[in-house]
């Protein structure tokens, strides 16, 4: 497939989200999903990343890439000795920058991943979703980049994928979701493999939730009211209920077949090959 993502809608997109809830939430925001809906799902995915960052002594380096509004920047420097976040949009970097203003062993870059000067080596990675906004030429690049910068640690991608091998979104928003498999053969190409997949449940619990907010929000009565009003008394009955409504429910549907939530993610950890 001739993937070909427009950078500058791409850009345009989160230079608009920065400084709103989109930039905290997950991409929640749409569906006026509470905090605690974002405070879960980042409570799952912080299991999996600090469990694959597991062996880091507390003065590793940790690389960012593309470290958005520095939430995960944020909780990395809590842990380790340095801490370098790389991001693009001007916006969220004005973000990022305001969030750790008070911890001195963050530094925020801004700057193309792929070209942008980064000092040192470290001893970890994180990307948390660029590749997806990334062509898949320029997927290759960054990683074999960012393999020079970890010659010997963890990298974790955690990227979404739709029900086929690549998806693409062109618009407004611009994405490629790709399968764990094209990511595969993508880090091969850079000269890593993945040692690891593991389902992001986090992303998978929310997105139970932003479906069913869309689904009731097309009742005429609803659709132009505030989103919070359908979204926040959703997630509360959905917590209540869960592991049911969040977990066997959607994996049973999963199992029969059909394809919902349409959306998911995935961590995958990669090493050298």
């Amino acid at each position: 497939m001739n993937e070909r993502l427009d950078y500058e809608a791409v850009r345009r997109y989160w230079d608009r989200t920065a400084g709103t809830a989109a930039a905290a939430s997950y991409m929640a925001h749409e569906q006026g999903l509470p905090q605690s809906c974002v405070d879960d799902r980042f409570a799952l995915e912080r299991e999996v990343v600090e469990r694959w960052f597991a062996n880091l002594g507390a003065d590793a380096s940790v690389l960012d890439v593309g470290c958005g509004s520095g939430a995960w920047s944020a909780l990395f420097a809590q842990r380790y000795g340095r801490v370098v976040g790389i991001e693009q949009s001007a916006n969220m970097v004005t973000d990022a920058r305001e969030r750790l203003r008070e911890m001195p062993n963050v530094e925020i870059v801004q700057g193309d991943c792929l070209q942008v000067p980064i000092e040192g080596t470290f001893q970890g990675a994180f990307f948390g979703g660029l590749l997806m906004y990334l062509n898949r030429e320029d997927a290759v690049q960054l990683l074999a980049r960012v393999a020079t910068l970890v010659p010997d640690g963890p990298i974790i991608l955690r990227e979404s994928s739709g029900p086929g091998r690549v998806e693409m979104k062109t618009g407004e928003y611009q994405v490629a979701y790709r399968s764990p498999e094209e990511y595969a053969d993508i880090a091969a190409e850079a000269g890593l493999r993945v040692r690891e997949v593991e389902q992001n449940r986090g992303y998978a619990r929310m997105e139970v939730a932003v479906n069913l907010v869309d689904l009731v929000r097309r009742l005429p009565l609803l659709k132009r009211r505030d989103p919070a009003l359908v979204g926040v008394p959703l997630w509360r009955v959905l917590r209540a209920t869960s592991p049911v409504s969040l977990d066997l429910v959607p994996r049973a549907i999963r199992r029969a077949g059909f394809a919902w939530p349409h959306l998911s993610n995935n961590f995958m950890l990669l090493e050298h090959s």
